[in-house]
């Protein structure tokens, strides 16, 4: 590979990694702004990251900022369980079970 080639992947690689770092933070920063705690917001990041793609753990990132408007993080929680995205939809319920239950499901 030419050194540009090498260049252009490697920016690309880190590019990449950075938006999927900046979207794990605001999911931990918009969990807790809402009610949930710290550890358990953590735990829910983590497995999130595992679950689902970059692509899936940014979209629910983006979706997050309304929870912030929410009355009650029970209602922030309704809310984040209506993402037009299934697959965000089940991992963030069972991230949230596994994570306050101690049980993986």
């Amino acid at each position: 590979m030419k050194r540009h080639q090498i260049a252009v992947l490697l920016s690309t690689v880190l590019f990449v990694a950075s938006c999927a770092t900046a979207a794990q933070l605001t999911l931990q920063d918009r969990f807790r702004a809402i009610g949930i705690p710290a550890g358990t917001t953590d735990c829910m990041v983590d497995e999130l990251e595992q679950r689902l793609s970059n692509e899936d753990v940014q979209d629910l990132a983006r979706y997050t900022l309304q929870l912030s408007r929410a009355d009650s993080t029970f209602v922030a929680i309704q809310s984040l369980m209506r993402i037009d995205n299934p697959r965000a939809v089940t991992a963030v319920g069972r991230s949230a079970v596994g994570c306050v239950t101690g049980f993986s499901i």
